[in-house]
């Protein structure tokens, strides 16, 4: 008994290892918390690393200690950031997808002034690759033929939309804004169309408080990106709290990123102020095939070692 208790011992050994290697396998691209009360800064930056945000009314975009407030005018709103930045250590090219691998974005902000009652998508959020020249300078992304994909959204105090929040990825093949005209998203190559769609019209939408926006893509050993989407918080949905597609993408339009993009199309059809608190972004890579033998053997050890303890 003693020395099955040992081997089984040795064996949790490797797992806790195994799963150690596991857990480092997380590239952190950005971590901005905005600490230092700046949005142009880029790269490592005390305990974050910083990417450098645009605005296409820059009067509209201002930074406190940890939160970068936009402002939403009366007209269209457009806020871009690009990852990795030339100054960040992951390097100035954008992240592209190698089978296993998983890209995250996530952005959490708080909403002041929500839109009490409209029916348009005017809340549109891309995470998607720019082929060509970055903004250097406050305004909107340039025309271009992007890559990547979208989210519309229908942000008022009781949804009313027919697809409130609708996954989409970029269609035209000429030169177009990057979030300016929807009829450059759509799906599987027609403009208009939907990848995926949830919410439903006359339930709660959004609310003065926090949310999280979610982005995810992973790439599968077969070439499909699987694409996890979601905006947490709130009562959304009559208290779910969570509007969520996942779409397994066959056809990917593209494997590199590297824009987060924003589109607030006026504030009284989505809200009059933004309070960013955290954008961030992650590379997972998945653990080699031996280190997930060893965690299923670890497990198993386990669960004998517990067997041979009652």
């Amino acid at each position: 008994m003693k020395s099955s208790n040992s081997i089984a011992l040795a064996l949790v050994t490797l797992c806790g290892m195994a799963l150690t290697a596991y857990a480092q396998t997380d590239t952190i691209i950005v971590n901005d918390t905005f600490a230092d009360g700046n949005r142009t800064s880029a790269g490592p930056d005390g305990s974050g690393i910083d990417s450098t945000w645009y605005s296409s009314v820059a009067a509209d975009n201002t930074v406190t200690t940890g939160d970068m407030k936009w402002a939403v005018p009366a007209g269209s709103l457009f806020n871009t950031t690009y990852f990795p930045a030339a100054t960040s250590p992951f390097g100035p090219a954008g992240v592209t997808l190698a089978a296993g691998q998983t890209l995250a974005v996530s952005w959490t902000f708080s909403l002041t002034g929500v839109s009490a009652n409209n029916a348009n998508q005017n809340f549109l959020v891309a995470v998607a690759d720019t082929p060509g020249t970055h903004l250097t300078t406050q305004a909107a992304p340039s025309s271009q033929i992007y890559s990547g994909y979208a989210t519309f959204m229908n942000m008022s105090g009781t949804l009313n939309n027919a697809n409130p929040f609708a996954l989409k990825e970029w269609t035209s093949a000429t030169a177009g804004s990057l979030l300016g005209t929807s009829a450059n998203w759509g799906a599987n190559g027609v403009s208009a169309g939907n990848l995926a769609v949830t919410g439903t019209s006359g339930n709660t939408g959004f609310e003065n408080t926090t949310y999280n926006y979610f982005m995810s893509f992973t790439l599968g050993a077969g070439g499909d990106l699987l694409i996890t989407n979601s905006i947490t918080g709130g009562t959304l949905l009559n208290g779910v709290g969570n509007e969520t597609v996942v779409y397994d993408d066959a056809t990917p339009n593209t494997l590199t990123f590297d824009t987060f993009a924003v589109r607030e199309g006026t504030s009284s059809a989505t809200a009059s102020q933004f309070d960013t608190s955290m954008f961030r972004v992650d590379l997972y890579s998945a653990p080699e095939p031996t280190t997930l033998a060893l965690s299923a053997l670890g497990i198993l050890a386990l669960a004998g070692y517990r067997r041979m303890r009652k």
